[in-house]
């Protein structure tokens, strides 16, 4: 399971770069609306990074 650095649970939609090429994951946040962009040490996980990493691999790449 992913969370954001506040505990709330993350759903993860797709990922891509910021403007200075750091990765970028666009999830809904449980309890809120619409979508948010998260870096990625604003996640945590039940099974550490190596948990974040394989589900940020599975994601489509955000179309601009």
């Amino acid at each position: 399971m992913i969370y954001s650095r506040f505990g709330s649970k993350l759903t993860l939609i797709s990922k891509g770069e910021d403007r200075d090429g750091q990765l970028s994951v666009q999830a809904t946040c449980e309890g809120m609306e619409g979508v948010r962009t998260y870096s990625r040490s604003e996640m945590t996980a039940d099974e550490g990074k190596p948990e974040i990493d394989a589900a940020v691999a599975k994601l489509p790449v955000t179309k601009k």
